[in-house]
């Protein structure tokens, strides 16, 4: 049985609602960019990495109604992000030497239009979270699994180079709170959480510690 939130739903202001949350999003991370890049809090990378995107993400996967529904909110959110992301730079690039102004940058915003679409496929799978049994368990401690790694990334960093503060205590709270939360509505919890460490230490040692 799957437990339907109806939070989104198949509407067209529901849509609208998760495009106009996409574009919002795009463009305050790219405001970041008049910040420092490389101090103590980083808050210019806030878009470089994924602990963000994970949790806003996930959160609408959560929220929405059907898996076509999650697939759909996913891919709406993060290709709305990444048109007001690039544009943004674009327009930003008129007036302001530290953005790019070499004209939008159609390569990455194709490319990030295609992840978009992955992460669409990521959503319609994840839903099946709301499934009582075993592979729900699994699914909830993904993307938890996952901020787990980038967080233990992001430390190492902060401790090593000083930079990332912000990112560390979005990542470590977004963990806490997130974790907590998937692991009691976890019906199979040391599934859960075995799941969760062993995503961590996959993506630790196979994708973040190779750039460290």
């Amino acid at each position: 049985m799957i437990i339907n939130h109806k939070t989104l739903n198949n509407s067209f202001w529901s849509y609208l609602f998760v495009i106009v949350i996409g574009l919002v999003a795009g463009i305050i991370t790219r405001l970041t960019d008049f910040f420092p890049n490389g101090d103590l809090w980083s808050f210019s990378s806030i878009a470089t990495l994924f602990g963000f995107w994970i949790v806003t993400t996930t959160l609408i996967i959560y929220f929405s109604s059907s898996n076509i529904n999650a697939a759909i909110n996913s891919f709406l959110y993060l290709f709305a992000m990444s048109f007001s992301f690039y544009i943004s730079e674009y327009i930003l690039g008129v007036f302001f030497p530290q953005f790019d102004n070499g004209g939008f940058r159609w390569n990455l915003f194709q490319l990030y239009s295609i992840l978009s679409l992955f992460c669409g496929v990521v959503g319609f799978v994840l839903y099946f979270w709301n499934r009582d049994g075993k592979i729900g368990s699994i699914l909830y401690a993904l993307p938890i699994g996952a901020l787990l790694a980038e967080t233990a990334g992001v430390f190492v960093c902060l401790y090593n180079n000083k930079t990332f503060l912000f990112q560390f205590v979005f990542n470590a709270l977004s963990v806490i709170l997130l974790g907590l939360w998937f692991y009691k509505k976890s019906k199979y919890k040391l599934i859960y959480v075995a799941t969760c460490l062993a995503v961590c230490l996959a993506g630790y040692f196979f994708f973040y510690r190779p750039f460290l």
